[in-house]
C-alpha cells in the first residue's frame, strides 16, 4: 500500500509505470505487418510513400485520395485526417516503409495518453475527492481496458490515438489557463485542440465537454463554463474552414451513399434505424463492463436488423433511458456520475449513426475517447466502496487489481488477433458469424491461398472453402458486389481444374443475375470463348440470358442488348437471335427513356438488323 502511493505520488514514477504497462500488453505488436485499413493510410498510400513530399498532398487532399487516387466520398462526409497521414509520411521518409516501427511509436502513443489522462483525473481529484492511488489506478484501468485494442494494434488506430492525446492536452491546460489565469496556457490547450483536430474530426465533440468540465469540476455556472471555453471555438472554426476548402464542402455533400458495407441503414425503415442504432449505444456499454467478445467486424448483419417489434429493441432503448434517468435522479447526490454520462453520450454521438452514417454499425475504436467515462465510474464506485467499508482499507484496491489482471489478461490474448490481415480475419469469423464482409475477407483469403497451391486436390479444398464463405455472404447480402465478383472467380477457378464449360455457365447465370456488369465475368466468357467447342454452349448462354433473363424478366435493356451482340457475334444468321434482337431494340426506343445520341444509335442498330433479317428470309 505504501509503495503503491509513494508510485502515485511520484510524478516521474507514476507516468514511467503507465509507459511501461503500454509496451508490456502491446509488445508483441513490435514484430506485425499491416492489416485492415493500413493498406489505405499507410501501406498503399501515394501521398506518404512520397515521404516529406508528399505532406502538402496530405494537407490539401481528402485523407483517402492517396490510395484511391481521387476523392470517393465512399462514406457520409469524407475524411480530412491529414496529421496521422503526416507522421507516416515522416516516418516513411527518414526509416522506409517499416509497419514495426509504426507499431512501436502507436503503442509509445498510447502510454503518453495513460500519461495525460493522468494529468486530468489529478486535475479533477479534489473536486472528485479521490486519492492519489485511485487516481494512479485509474490510469491503468484505462491501459488495460482490452476495448482499446483495435486502436492501438492497428497501425490506422494512429488518428483515434493523436485525437484523444492532444484533446486531453487541451483539456488540461485550460484547467490549467482557469486555476492560474496564464495566457500561454490557454494558446497552448488552443494549439492542441487544433493538432486533435487534424487528427480526427471526432475531437469536435469537445466543443461540449470542455464547458461540461469547467461546470462540474471548477465554481462556474454553465454560462460562465461556456464564456471561459469559448476561445476554443477558434482553432475549431480555423479546421472547419480548412476542412471545408479541401473537401469542396463543410459537413457532407449532397452524395447518397448506397452502398450497404459504407452505409448500414440502406433500406431500413425508421423504426429499423432508431432500434438499431439504439442497440449499438447498448451494445457499447456493454462492452465497457464485460469487454467480451471482441471483433473488428460489427458490419451487416453482425448486428442484427431489428424493428420495435423485436424484444431485443426494447431491452435497449430500457438500458440506455434508464442509465439516462438514473444519472438525472442522482445528479445532486453524485456530480461525477452525471457528468461521466454526459461525457460519454457526447462523445460517441458523432460516431453513433444519428446524425450521419458513419460507414458502419459500429466499431471498437470509436470507444476509445468514450471508455475514460467508464473508468471514471469505475473508480468513484471503489472511491465509495473505500469509505463505506473502510474498515477493510485494501478491499477497493484488491478489486482494483482483480480486475487490471482480467483486462491485461484480455489484451493479451486478443493483441494477436492484428499480426496480419489473415490472423485477423480468422479471429474475427469465430465472433462475426453473421457479417457479410468478414465471410467474404474469409473467401478471399481461401482464394489466395487456392491461386498459389499447385497440387488440385489442395487446390480445390481451398476453393471449397472459399466458396462456403463466400455463399455465405451473398446469403447475408446477394447484391454484394465484392462476393459476386469473388463467386465468379472460384468459378472460373474451378472451370480450370475441371474444364465443365456448361457447369460453369450454369453457375455463372446466377452471379450475372445479380450483377450484369462485372468485368470478370464479361473478359472470362471472352477467354473461354476462344475455345472451338465452347462456342456452341456460349451462343446458347448469350442468346438465352441476354433475352430471357435480361429482359424478359428483369426488364434491363443495356445488359439485355449487350449479351445478345455478342452472340450475334458467335452467329449473324440465326433468325431466332435476329428476331430477339429486333424485339428489344424496337421496344427500347419505344419506351422513349434514351438519350438522343443513344436513340439515333439504336435506331439505325435497329434499321441494320431489320434489313439483314429481311436478306436472310429471301
Amino acid at each position: 500500500m505504501v509503495f503503491i502511493e509513494s508510485i502515485s505520488n511520484n510524478k516521474w514514477l507514476s507516468s514511467g509505470l503507465i509507459i511501461l504497462v503500454s509496451l508490456l500488453l502491446y509488445f508483441r505488436c513490435f514484430n506485425y505487418g499491416f492489416a485492415l485499413d493500413d493498406t489505405i493510410v499507410y501501406d498503399e498510400n501515394k501521398f506518404v510513400a512520397k515521404g516529406f513530399s508528399g505532406i502538402y498532398d496530405i494537407l490539401s487532399k481528402e485523407s483517402f485520395t492517396g490510395y484511391f487516387g481521387q476523392q470517393q466520398n465512399y462514406v457520409a462526409g469524407a475524411r480530412y485526417r491529414p496529421l496521422s497521414l503526416i507522421t507516416f509520411a515522416v516516418e516513411h521518409q527518414i526509416w522506409g516503409k517499416k509497419p514495426e516501427l509504426a507499431h512501436i511509436i502507436n503503442v509509445l502513443i498510447y502510454g503518453f495518453c495513460g500519461v495525460v489522462l493522468l494529468g486530468f483525473f489529478k486535475r479533477i481529484k479534489a473536486a472528485l475527492n479521490w486519492s492519489s492511488i485511485l487516481v494512479f489506478c485509474a490510469s491503468l484501468l484505462f491501459i488495460a481496458h482490452p476495448i482499446h485494442t483495435e486502436a492501438v494494434a492497428n497501425i490506422k488506430g494512429r488518428d483515434e490515438l493523436m485525437c484523444m492525446l492532444f484533446s486531453i492536452i487541451s483539456m488540461n491546460y485550460l484547467l490549467d489557463y482557469i486555476d492560474f489565469r496564464k495566457i500561454k496556457f490557454l494558446l497552448i490547450s488552443m494549439f492542441s485542440y487544433f493538432l486533435a483536430l487534424m487528427s480526427k474530426e471526432n475531437a469536435i465533440t469537445f466543443l461540449a465537454i470542455f464547458p461540461l468540465t469547467v461546470f462540474y469540476f471548477r465554481n462556474f455556472s454553465f454560462l460562465q463554463s461556456i464564456k471561459q471555453t469559448f476561445t476554443l471555438w477558434i482553432p475549431a472554426i480555423l479546421f472547419l474552414i480548412i476542412r471545408s476548402k479541401v473537401l469542396g464542402f463543410f459537413f457532407g455533400n449532397s452524395t447518397v451513399i448506397l452502398d450497404l458495407m459504407n452505409n448500414p441503414f440502406v433500406g431500413m425503415r425508421i423504426d429499423e434505424k432508431i432500434s438499431t442504432i439504439i442497440l449499438c449505444i447498448g451494445w457499447y456499454i456493454k462492452l465497457l463492463f464485460i469487454p467480451h467478445p471482441l471483433t473488428h467486424d460489427y458490419y451487416p448483419y453482425h448486428v442484427p436488423k431489428i424493428g420495435f417489434n423485436d424484444s431485443l429493441s426494447w431491452i435497449a432503448i430500457v438500458s440506455v433511458l434508464s442509465i439516462l434517468i438514473l444519472s438525472f435522479i442522482f445528479r445532486k447526490k453524485n456530480a461525477l456520475q452525471g457528468y461521466a454520462v454526459l461525457f460519454f453520450f457526447i462523445s460517441i454521438s458523432i460516431v453513433s449513426n444519428v446524425f450521419f452514417p458513419v460507414g458502419t454499425f459500429m466499431n471498437e475504436r470509436f470507444l476509445f475517447i468514450a471508455s475514460i467515462s467508464f473508468i471514471m465510474l469505475l473508480i468513484e464506485f471503489f472511491s465509495w466502496l473505500s469509505k463505506r467499508y473502510n474498515a477493510y482499507p485494501n478491499l477497493s484496491l484488491s478489486c482494483i487489481g482483480g480486475i487490471f489482471l482480467i483486462y491485461s489478461f484480455l489484451t493479451i490474448t486478443r493483441v494477436p488477433a492484428w499480426m496480419s490481415g489473415d490472423s485477423l480475419n480468422f479471429s474475427a469469423i469465430n465472433v462475426s458469424k453473421n457479417s457479410a464482409r468478414i465471410n467474404l475477407f474469409m473467401g478471399v483469403t481461401y482464394f489466395k491461398k487456392a491461386e498459389v497451391e499447385a497440387d488440385p486436390a489442395k487446390k480445390k479444398k481451398n476453393l471449397d472453402e472459399a466458396s462456403r464463405y463466400i455463399d455465405k455472404a451473398l446469403f447475408i447480402f446477394p447484391n454484394y458486389g465484392q462476393g459476386l465478383n469473388m463467386k465468379a472467380g472460384i468459378l472460373a477457378e474451378y472451370h480450370k481444374l475441371s474444364g465443365g464449360t456448361e457447369d460453369f455457365l450454369i453457375y455463372i447465370e446466377k452471379v450475372v443475375e445479380k450483377e450484369p456488369n462485372l468485368k470478370f465475368v464479361n473478359d472470362y466468357l471472352k477467354y473461354i470463348g476462344q475455345e472451338p467447342n465452347n462456342k456452341a454452349l456460349l451462343y446458347e448462354f448469350y442468346s438465352n440470358t441476354g433475352y430471357n433473363l435480361f429482359y424478359k424478366k428483369q426488364r434491363l435493356i443495356e445488359p439485355s442488348i449487350m449479351y445478345l451482340e455478342e452472340a450475334y457475334k458467335l452467329r449473324r444468321n440465326e433468325k431466332p437471335l435476329l428476331e430477339r434482337m429486333i424485339d428489344v431494340y424496337s421496344n427500347a426506343i419505344a419506351s422513349n427513356r434514351l438519350k438522343s445520341k443513344q436513340m439515333n444509335d439504336y435506331k439505325n442498330r435497329l434499321d441494320e438488323l431489320k434489313l439483314y433479317y429481311q436478306i436472310i428470309l429471301q
